[in-house]
This record gives C-alpha cells, structure tokens and sequence, in this order.
C-alpha cells in the first residue's frame, strides 16, 4: 500500500502533463485523489475536533487599516503586495482572527517565492514577477472588497463566511483560502499573463519553492490559531514514506498540475467555458473534501 501512494503521488503531476489541455477529468481527478488520499491516510489516527469557541474579531479600526493597506493603489507592485500581505497577517493574525488564516499562509509563500524571483531563479524573471503580482493581487481584491464590505467574489465570499462561523478552525479556514487561490485565482492569473507553454519548468519551479515554505506555514498557523497542519502536507503515510518535505512539495506540484491545465484551458476559445467550469467543480469537491478533513480531526 505504502508504494502504492508513493508511486501515485510521484507520477500524478507528470501524467497530468500529459494529457491535451482539454482533458478537464484529468484535473478533476487529480485534485480528488490528492484529497481522497489525505482523508484515507489520516481516518484511522484522527480524533474528532473539540466544539471550538468563538475566536476573537479585530475591531473597526483595524479593519480600516486592512482596507487601505489592500486597496489596489497600494498595491501595484510585488514587493508593496509581500509588505502588505505580511501587514494584514499581522493585523488579524496577532488578534487570533481567523479572517488572516489565509494571509499568514500567503505571507510565508511571498517570503520564499519573491527572493527566489530576486535571485533569477527563473528562466523568464520578467513573467515570474508579472504573475506573481497578478496573483496576489487577486487575494487582496477579496480582502479590500471584505474589509470595505462590498461585493467579495463567490470562492473569497465562502472563506470570510468559514472564518467568521465559530464552528470552524483556523486550519480549516487557511485551507480554504488555498483551495480557493490555488484552484481558481492561479488558473486566471496564468491567463491574464498569457502565459505560453514554454514557461512549464519555470511555473513548476514554483511547487518546490512552496514546499520549502511549508514548515513555516506549519509553525505560524499554529502560533497564531492553535491548529496543526502537519497531516495536510505530509498526508500521513505519503510523508512517512518519502519525507515530509518532498511530501509537501508533491502536494504543491499536484495541484498546481491542475491549475496549469486549467489556464491552459481558459485561453483558449474551444475549451474556454469547460475549462473554467472544470475549475469550479474542482473548488467545490476540494470544498466537501475539507470540511470532512475537519470532521474528522485532521485540522
């Protein structure tokens, strides 16, 4: 069984790539096999999570710092975008407010990712940059739209409504800001930037930068709300097997596979709507799928 996950979770980012851009079941199945297999590995040890009582809220006047600091003039470069990621991490996350679950998890990611663009890790710095800042900002609209209380769009919509039901732990809320970012927003900002296909190795060279960060996410989520995330990257028997590190890369890798396909997809006319169609059963499968992680104790 052991080699079974092994090998399955090695080779399923490869054998995505090869499948033609269209082949939307492919993306869909890899994301409910990642799943599947984080919620079989970890049932046996898990223990029911204890009725949580209702976390702390910052005030209006935090919440006004948090507008300004996310308002899109503010943010039209990369390293404004990390300063106030880290800002609003802050913010909400020194309070114990579940709403900056997502940002602490975005301000370890941005800590890593923007020195490795920095440092010409990338054969094109100019289009890792440019998706880079496309990408965050797409988080921060959500949050100034939340913080200024108009209109969030409907995977943002869904994340502040887990964050502010007392219900729900911080690792379940952070894990919805992934799903959402990771499942949705990258596909679209891989478009807005017309990525071609060219840039594989460097967009792939993303999932082992974020696997990098993940001890840090581990480590400030818990700090901050209590909630251990170490199953979610490691996926029990994955992690035991191949190291928790590679583990965390290859959860990384997998799903951004499907992102890839995804933005593949959405530019072009032919596959346009199944494509972005794909994308939201993906984000809502990878929705059920969580909140049975968190039924069960993982988070």
């Amino acid at each position: 069984m052991a080699a079974f996950v092994r090998n399955g979770w090695n080779g399923l980012a490869f054998s995505l790539m090869k499948k033609p851009a269209g082949f939307m079941v492919s993306a869909f199945t890899a994301v409910t096999m990642a799943a599947g297999i984080l919620v079989g590995t970890a049932t046996s040890t898990a223990e029911a999570r204890p009725a949580s009582v209702c976390p702390p809220r910052v005030d209006a006047g935090v919440m006004e710092e948090i507008a300004d600091v996310s308002a899109p003039e503010n943010n039209r470069t990369l390293q404004d975008a990390r300063d106030n990621v880290t800002e609003i991490a802050e913010l909400w996350g020194d309070a114990g407010d579940p709403r900056g679950g997502f940002a602490v998890v975005y301000k370890e990611i941005l800590d890593t990712t923007v020195p490795s663009i920095e440092r010409g890790d990338y054969a094109d710095s100019q289009w890792a940059e440019d998706l880079a800042l496309d990408f965050v900002q797409r988080y921060l609209e959500g949050v100034y739209a939340h913080a200024t209380d108009v209109p969030v769009p409907a995977p943002w919509e869904l994340y502040y409504r887990t964050a502010t039901d007392c219900e729900h732990s911080g690792g379940r809320v952070a894990t919805s800001g992934m799903s959402a970012h990771l499942l949705l927003d990258l596909p679209a900002a891989l478009a807005a930037v017309e990525t071609p296909v060219e840039r594989w190795d460097d967009f792939n060279k993303y999932g082992e930068v974020l696997g990098a960060a993940t001890p840090n996410i581990i480590r400030e989520i818990k700090a901050d709300y209590g909630t251990d995330l170490t199953e979610l990257f490691s996926v029990s028997i994955v992690g035991d097997v191949i190291g928790s590190d590679r583990a965390a890369g290859i959860f990384f890798q997998t799903v951004r596979a499907v992102a890839w396909i995804s933005s593949r997809a959405l530019m072009s006319p032919a596959t346009e709507d199944a494509g972005e169609a794909a994308m939201w059963a993906e984000w809502r499968a990878s929705e059920v799928v969580l909140d049975t992680a968190e039924a069960i104790g993982i988070f």
